[in-house]
């Protein structure tokens, strides 16, 4: 995961991935870097590489405002990026990404409401509430009430510094079903809801600004349980040990990563057939969800993982029932107003 509509920029640098196969204008593909970009390097650059002789570029740190530049300049450097679904949104509806031949895609292989006009869904994850099984060995939390339960489960709260998140889950804590979530968030009554809400363990509350930071309070006890993103949850158990657990059960939502096209790119016919690549491979995609534990977006990628990674992932069956997808239409709509308005409710 990375940070929601991030405004950080930093200088990328431009990876060739098989140095001597490349060419000035080879397909690049624009991640975020660190351990998400080395695992689209594992398991998708490379296969795709190998299958096809092709080379793909890599880039990091895909901001809208690079994009609007190259497309308003004609210089297309970019060719396919990876965004959170929001922000696909809001690019295709400025232009700035080309709308995808889904004639090459069966859109029925996959979970629904993942894709878009412009944007390939790729991987899933899911805002879960997460605590230290170790601290909890007996009746542990299993709620978003839980969470809110100060007395029951006394100690620090995490809550990413955002309001995307934090609303959502407060109105679970108050009884709304994940279905409902954002019906209630439309209106200012329930806005007024969940600030109320938040208000009642304000003191308790800890706010935090990256995975690593999340990971690492929960860890030192810092939080007795945090909001979370699942894949940083079961990554850290896996390399360092942890008993970190997931309560499915107490409700999430889930956001979609999606792949786009750069208006003008000179590689679009390339770029879709990366894509096709990806949709002919499910056993790809299950090899991306094992070393990131974000879900596929493909069913048939669920064939390809046994039962101890997929008991971990937000798009299973199973947990689906307690989730909804985080609606980026309401959040490219409130974002702005909203984020003032959380700003000054954590400075009080």
């Amino acid at each position: 995961m990375k940070t929601y509509f991030s405004a950080l920029a930093c200088t990328a640098a431009l990876f060739v991935f098989q140095p001597g196969l490349a060419s000035a204008r080879d397909l690049t593909i624009v991640a975020w870097g660190g351990a998400g970009q080395e695992a689209q390097r594992a398991a998708f650059f490379g296969p795709y590489t190998k299958e096809t002789g092709k080379a793909i570029l890599e880039d990091q740190t895909p901001l809208l405002a690079k994009v609007r530049s190259m497309v308003e300049s004609g210089n297309i450097t970019w060719d396919v990026l990876d965004l959170e679904s929001a922000e696909a949104m809001i690019g295709c509806e400025e232009g700035l990404f080309e709308r995808l031949d889904w004639s090459q895609i069966d859109q029925s292989k996959y979970v629904e409401h993942v894709h878009s006009d412009c944007g390939y869904g790729l991987y899933t994850a899911g805002n879960i509430l997460a605590y230290d099984g170790d601290r909890f060995p007996q009746d542990p939390p299993s709620s978003w009430a839980d969470f809110f339960n100060t007395e029951k489960y006394p100690g620090k709260r995490g809550i990413w510094n955002t309001p995307k998140g934090a609303l959502e889950v407060a109105l679970m804590a108050d009884g709304v079903p994940a279905g409902e979530i954002y019906q209630v968030l439309r209106t200012p009554q329930g806005i007024d809801r969940a600030f109320g809400r938040l208000d009642s363990i304000k003191s308790d509350i800890l706010l935090w600004n990256s995975g690593a930071e999340f990971v690492s309070r929960l860890a030192t006890g810092e939080y007795v349980m945090t909001y979370a993103w699942n894949g940083r949850i079961s990554t850290t158990n896996d390399s360092d040990g942890k008993n970190f657990r997931i309560a499915w059960d107490a409700g999430y939502t889930y956001v979609t990563d999606q792949l786009v096209i750069v208006k003008g790119s000179p590689n679009k016919e390339q770029a879709m057939e990366y894509f096709k690549f990806l949709h002919d491979h499910p056993e790809l995609q299950a090899d991306y969800t094992k070393r990131t534990y974000y879900s596929s977006t493909s069913l048939a990628s669920l064939d390809y993982l046994p039962a101890e990674v997929k008991e971990q992932l937000p798009l299973i069956p199973e947990h689906l029932k307690n989730a909804v997808p985080v609606d980026d239409e309401f959040w490219v709509e409130n974002l702005d107003s909203l984020t003032e308005r959380f700003n000054i409710w954590a400075a009080r």
